[in-house]
Formats: C-alpha cells, sequence, structure tokens
C-alpha cells in the first residue's frame, strides 16, 4: 500500500496514513543519510535486525547503498527471510547507481536463475524501480569524489531533490 509523504513528513510524524505531501528539506536528506550510514555500520558488526529498521527508511527512498545492503540480507537470510527474488528486486534497483561491481554481483545471480526465477526477478525489479528508483524518489546519486571509502567500499551520495515522493511499503515476505 502506497502512502504519499515527503521526506520532511517523515521526521515530523513518522509514516503518515494520509497523503499531504510538502517538500523536502535538506536537514531531511541529512538524516536519511545518517540512517543509511548508521545502517551499513550495523549490518558490518553482523546486528542484522537494526541495520534493517535504520536501512528501510532511506531504501524506500531512493538511497542506493541502503538499497545494496537491504538486498543481501534478502538474498543471505540475514534477520529477514531468505528471498532470492526480493533481494535480487533490491539489487536490481540499487544498481541504477552504476557502480560496476553492484551489476556485476546482479549479473552472476542473474545468469545462476531459472527461467522461471529470471520472470520473477525481472518483475519485481520493474516495480522496484518504479516504487524506489531514482526517478520515482526525485533523487540524484553519484559516485563520490572523496578519496575516503566507507567501510572500504565505494561510497554513492545520493540526494534528494525538492518535491514530494510517495512511499512504498518494504515487502519483507515473498
Amino acid at each position: 500500500m502506497a502512502k504519499c509523504i515527503s521526506v520532511a513528513a517523515i521526521l515530523a510524524v513518522g509514516l503518515l496514513g494520509g497523503c499531504g505531501s510538502t517538500p523536502v528539506s535538506l536537514y531531511s536528506d541529512n538524516t536519511m543519510k545518517k540512517k543509511e550510514y548508521n545502517g551499513i555500520k550495523a549490518y558490518k558488526k553482523g546486528l542484522y535486525e537494526q541495520a534493517f529498521y535504520d536501512l528501510k527508511e532511506p531504501a524506500v527512498l531512493g538511497y542506493k547503498s541502503a538499497q545494496y545492503t537491504l538486498a543481501f540480507m534478502f538474498l543471505k537470510g540475514q534477520y529477514l527471510e531468505q528471498s532470492t527474488k526480493l533481494g535480487m528486486g533490491w539489487l536490481g534497483v540499487a544498481k541504477e547507481a552504476g557502480v560496476e561491481n553492484w551489476s556485476a554481483q546482479y549479473d552472476a545471480f542473474y545468469s545462476a536463475a531459472t527461467t522461471q526465477q529470471k520472470q520473477q526477478i525481472d518483475e519485481t525489479v520493474e516495480l522496484y524501480i518504479t516504487q524506489f528508483g531514482v526517478k520515482a524518489q526525485n533523487m540524484t546519486c553519484r559516485r563520490s569524489t572523496s578519496p575516503r571509502r566507507t567501510f572500504g567500499e565505494v561510497k554513492i551520495d545520493c540526494t534528494k531533490h525538492e518535491g514530494s515522493v510517495t512511499e512504498h511499503d518494504i515487502q519483507i515476505i515473498e
């Protein structure tokens, strides 16, 4: 079920049931970046429940590193029920960031899938891009130009632009 909200509204009252949208604020973007960072940090420490709760909000709002990490939580069954379909959905939308390694991982998993799994993956990726992709969530993502890398990996810097977005719930069970 979709909910129309802005990132600013998330900070104000959490998840809203109505469809009143307001412009996104810079503070909200920074808050989501902090949640994404904290979620990845918790994931690296093996604190999967905490990681999920930190990552789910930035992931649905289009933050690519959160989506990438959430993908592996589904693929490996870390805190969440293991699901190739849902994991590949998140990995498919995360690869919008243009990170070669992410695309290579997606391609390797995809090539190992059965024909039926590929069809389910294709449908899930298409849906996730329409719900959580950069265009749907009014995002710009780019590889960081900073020489420092987060957790020894590629750092993707995503920025939310002014305007309202629609937040969709995360499907956690196939």
